[in-house]
């Protein structure tokens, strides 16, 4: 007895009549069970797909590519990354060791342009008080951050990313290099460097007292003040 079609419930291996291409004919069978579902399979997730990142809330390819970016990035931060640190000069042997390290290593390369006695070569001199941006410990580290593509420098000096730990031991160790008057220094560019001059000297040869001195006394004058209201309120009550 031949076996029947799960289908149309006709005999197997049935002729389709009327129906060749020169001279080759075809069975009018069933598709493979395996095929019948895999193809129910695609269309139920098809609707699901549809529902999910069509209809909810489902991420859009954009979405996930920020994402996935996102976690990439994250993953290439050096260990620290996200440590918060006090911005004040560091003066520890080990943090400037560190920061020395860094200047003078391979991977951020900055003494390929500063040299490794920070006198300057394509990079200016960083051991004078002659600065293009800024001298103090938070303009260095943002130059070392941000970098100056259009001058060459990247930032971190080669985009090698540096946690904010990092950044200061190297800040600190520039400021630590200042007057070592290195042999043969990079000149001066009077067009771009500027004498740099702390706000404490500033203050100090305008007659003023720093900025830190000042609120100091501003508040001690302000409390001042306050206090006969105070009494007077006092002998009120």
């Amino acid at each position: 007895m031949a076996e029947k079609d799960i289908l149309t419930g006709q005999d197997k291996d049935t002729l389709l009549k009327g129906h060749d291409a020169d001279g080759i004919l075809e069975f009018d069978n069933d598709m493979p069970m395996w095929w019948l579902i895999g193809f129910i399979f695609t269309v139920v997730f098809a609707f699901g797909y549809i529902i999910q990142y069509h209809m909810a809330d489902g991420p859009s390819s954009k979405q996930e590519y920020e994402q996935e970016v996102a976690a990439f990035n994250k993953s290439k931060e050096p260990a620290g990354a996200q440590e918060q640190v006090a911005i004040a000069v560091l003066t520890d042997s080990a943090s400037l060791e560190a920061g020395k390290t860094i200047f003078n290593g391979s991977t951020n390369t900055c003494f390929t342009c500063h040299r490794n006695d920070l006198g300057g070569m394509v990079g200016p001199n960083l051991t004078d008080e002659f600065w293009i941006h800024g001298g103090d410990l938070k303009a260095i580290m943002t130059s070392i951050k941000i970098g100056y593509p259009d001058k060459g420098m990247q930032p971190f000096g080669t985009n090698a990313r540096l946690s904010d730990r990092q950044v200061l031991q190297v800040a600190s160790f520039i400021l630590s290099m200042k007057g070592s008057n290195p042999a043969n220094p990079k000149p001066i560019d009077p067009a771009r460097e500027v004498k740099f001059v702390p706000e404490a000297e500033k203050a100090m040869a305008a007659g003023e007292k720093p900025k830190d001195e000042k609120a100091a006394k501003d508040a001690k004058v302000v409390a001042k003040k306050a206090e006969p209201v105070a009494q007077a309120k006092a002998t009120k009550k």
